[in-house]
């Protein structure tokens, strides 16, 4: 079993708060959303006997480790993982992750291939993992203690494209 402390999901309501609230205050929330708070697992081990569920994506990095994004609990999640016989943490607390709209604003932060999402890179001079919704907002996650500059590049790109 997962301690609470590790877990975002099991804080006490209104004790939680996004490494990314003050960065991105003001922002346009139709160009760049912060989603710092929503589930991700870290695994490592035998990343073939996870199998995810509902409302779950599986993004491997290699054999041997990926992060499992979800919209349930993650320390639920971690538990379940752990059974199937990974080894799996609750990185939700450890990542800062925001969704950008515009795809120019992430060529001006990334030399990746967008077209190879989901996958890890540089972005905006750090390393960073990257998912694509439905919507095509590409979701750009990163070390929580980077956060804050990564959404300062991003607001500061998304001003530079207005100006132009």
């Amino acid at each position: 079993m997962t301690p609470a402390f590790l877990s975002p999901s099991r804080c006490d309501e209104g004790t939680l708060s996004s490494p990314l609230r003050r960065a991105l205050e003001g922002a346009d929330p139709n160009a760049v959303r912060d989603v710092s708070l929503e589930g991700v697992v870290e695994i490592r081990g035998n990343v073939d006997v996870v199998l995810p569920a509902s409302g779950e994506e599986l993004v491997r990095l290699s054999s041997r480790r990926a992060f499992l994004f979800t919209e349930g609990d993650p320390a639920e999640v971690v538990d379940r993982v752990r059974a199937a016989g990974a080894l799996a943490y609750d990185a939700t607390g450890a990542l800062a992750a925001v969704a950008v709209a515009n795809e120019q604003v992430l060529r001006r932060l990334t030399d990746l291939d967008l077209e190879r999402i989901p996958t890890a890179g540089p972005f905006a001079r750090v390393t960073a993992l990257f998912r694509r919704d439905p919507d095509g907002w590409v979701r750009v996650c990163v070390q929580q203690e980077l956060g804050h500059y990564v959404a300062e590049a991003i607001v500061d790109a998304i001003a530079g494209l207005e100006d132009a």
